[in-house]
């Protein structure tokens, strides 16, 4: 085994051992080890004669290290459900794909031709892989559910609808990113108006969007179209394909600071493309925050500090809590409570945005990054019969997390 490195973390007075190992190994007992990826597991397996706990796999895409330039997104999206996997007396197996579309449906028929098996699978459709995925996991009998990223055109078809042509496909949650890039668009075009831009009529902009396939990033794309279109006075320079990555994004947008020495807000479909382009900006000798408003999405610790600082203008977030949220639908579903009451294609209005004026109570209250604070068994119907319906927000988080 290559590069073991643990982490302990402490829950309701038991201690559980997070193992986060590059090369795939068994997690579940009796688990054949999977091709080459970086695997974390939380939750110890039931002792005898007590519940038998559900043991859910989740094929992160993203990459391992938290030093990599495309920033911490995925590994939020895995450390927030490690603390509800916790709550939720779940066993959760993470298997990073280390952003490799081709080792990521490895991973996937790998699960699937385990000797013991994941009782539900996880699985992103990021750069349109999912497809080949589901369709190998619900062939060997396992469940599964599509988080952030569901199909796209020919794919819908080609899929259906949860439970239809795939049994075991049992729904999927995404947030609305159309919402988020509009979101974002909006409030950076107004405090770029706020300084003083756009007086004249006219406000350059230039964008920095992830790549050309992902149905995160295409959405995200028609939300800042949606905005343009409602502001007349914006003037879309150019749109860069920064491939989510902080360097890629400084380079394009040095050359863009060059090129159009005239722009007034940057908009960029995630944090670290948002930083790169800070860089650029301070790089060019122009300040950030008055010559040159960035905002992008994701939540990312060092975009908030810089949002504190007054560098970053705004970042729109809170989907990182989506896998959470996929574990507590999960939770129910197989305790009884099925989601599909409500739906099995589901969207929750998860995104919300930072900026000076909010970004010091979430940093008060989160910034140390210990999700263990929540107490997530609070958002399941199994075990509140009398909520009516899920809480899945930021403000929801506030109401309900264990001080």
């Amino acid at each position: 085994m290559r590069g073991w490195c643990s982490q302990q973390i402490r829950a309701s007075g038991i201690s559980f051992i997070i193992f986060v190992i590059i090369a795939a190994v068994p997690i579940f007992p009796g688990q054949a080890a999977g091709p080459a990826g970086s695997v974390a597991g939380t939750g110890v397996p039931a002792a005898a004669g007590e519940t038998r706990r559900l043991q859910v796999t989740f094929i992160n895409p993203g990459i391992s290290d938290a030093d990599n330039p495309t920033g911490t997104f995925w590994l939020s999206v895995s450390a927030f459900m490690q603390a509800a996997a916790v709550d939720l007396d779940i066993d959760l197996e993470i298997i990073y794909s280390e952003r490799n579309h081709v080792l990521m449906r490895e991973q996937a028929q790998a699960v699937a031709a385990r000797a013991a098996q994941p009782d539900v699978v996880i699985v992103v459709n990021e750069k349109l892989a999912a497809a080949e995925m589901v369709k190998a996991l619900d062939k060997a009998g396992i469940k599964i559910f599509v988080l952030l990223n569901t199909f796209v055109d020919e794919q819908i078809g080609e899929m259906g609808r949860p439970r239809q042509k795939f049994p075991g496909y049992l729904g999927s949650l995404v947030p609305d990113n159309k919402i988020a890039g509009y979101l974002l668009a909006r409030q950076l075009f107004a405090k770029a108006r706020q300084q003083g831009f756009g007086k004249d009529g006219r406000m350059e902009v230039v964008a920095i969007t992830g790549d050309h396939v992902t149905p995160a990033a295409i959405a995200r794309n028609a939300g800042l179209q949606q905005a343009i279109d409602e502001m007349a006075e914006i003037d879309l320079k150019q749109m860069f394909v920064g491939q989510w990555n902080r360097d890629t994004a400084n380079i394009q947008a040095a050359g863009a600071l060059i090129r159009y020495p005239g722009i007034s807000a940057i908009w960029a479909a995630n944090d670290p493309m948002a930083l790169g382009a800070l860089d650029a900006v301070r790089q060019a000798g122009r300040k950030a925050g008055q010559d040159v408003m960035i905002g992008g999405l994701n939540w990312d610790p060092p975009a908030l500090e810089q949002i504190r600082d007054g560098g970053l203008a705004v970042s729109v977030g809170g989907h990182f809590m989506t896998g959470a949220w996929a574990l507590i639908l999960l939770h129910d579903y197989f305790h009884g409570r099925d989601f599909a009451e409500i739906g099995t294609e589901l969207q929750f209005p998860i995104f919300s945005s930072l900026d000076r004026r909010n970004v010091d109570r979430y940093l008060a209250v989160f910034g140390d990054g210990d999700w263990n604070k929540i107490d997530f068994r609070k958002f399941s119907k199994v075990l509140n019969p009398r909520l009516l319906q899920y809480t899945f927000s930021l403000e929801g988080v506030y109401d309900t997390f264990a001080p």
